[in-house]
């Protein structure tokens, strides 16, 4: 397997998996209008994911509405308090790792425009399933899309480097090293469903 389909065959596979998924979820639950509205955004930010490395501003303009107005309509001015208080959170949670260089902004869009619509407590399990799939994501992302074998040999090199000349220089990472890239609206998806499937953590 040549070096690009290692690169990107994992973000497909992940990305394609979690459109199907939403796909799924989209006719199996459309008496339940959150859950079609969710579906529906999942579906077309995975795919944009995939294909473009994007999620595009947009969409997730349009799932921040679709869950105000829809709150709105349900319940009134708690409802949106309910919408406004997702929203927030769900961008507080993500926030930090953007600022940090470890994802997009627009994952972090994207978990605060489903804030809006399933509300301060939910999204904040579904926060905690994400960061699980993120995490088994991430491990089978690098797995496949590098030469493990590789990297773990000179991780090991590195090592052995530093305890001979214990020169903390050459603990640094390789900068020019390409970052890992894959669909996080996957992850977010993956722990949407999962937390409509199975509940929350507590």
């Amino acid at each position: 397997m040549g070096e690009r389909t290692r690169q990107i065959l994992p973000r497909f596979i992940m990305g394609l998996a979690a459109a199907g998924l939403s796909l799924f979820f989209l006719f199996a639950e459309r008496g339940d209008m959150p859950i079609l509205l969710a579906s529906s955004f999942f579906l077309m930010i995975c795919l944009t994911d995939t294909l473009y490395a994007k999620i595009p501003n947009l969409l997730n303009l349009a799932l921040v509405l679709a869950g105000v107005g829809f709150n709105v309509w349900a319940t009134g001015l708690p409802g949106l308090l309910f919408s406004l208080g997702g929203l927030a959170l769900g961008l507080g949670l993500l926030l930090p790792f953007y600022l940090m260089g470890g994802m997009g902004a627009g994952d972090v869009k994207a978990l605060a425009a489903l804030g809006a619509l399933i509300g301060p407590s939910d999204i904040f399990q579904v926060f905690l399933l994400m960061a699980m799939f993120g995490g088994l994501m991430a491990i089978v992302h690098y797995a496949l899309a590098h030469n493990l074998r590789k990297k773990c040999a000179a991780g090991w090199l590195t090592l052995r480097t530093f305890f001979i000349t214990r020169d903390i220089e050459s603990l640094k990472p390789d900068r020019s090293s390409e970052k890992l890239r894959f669909p996080y609206a996957a992850a977010i998806a993956f722990g949407f469903f999962a937390f409509v499937h199975w509940g929350g953590f507590f």
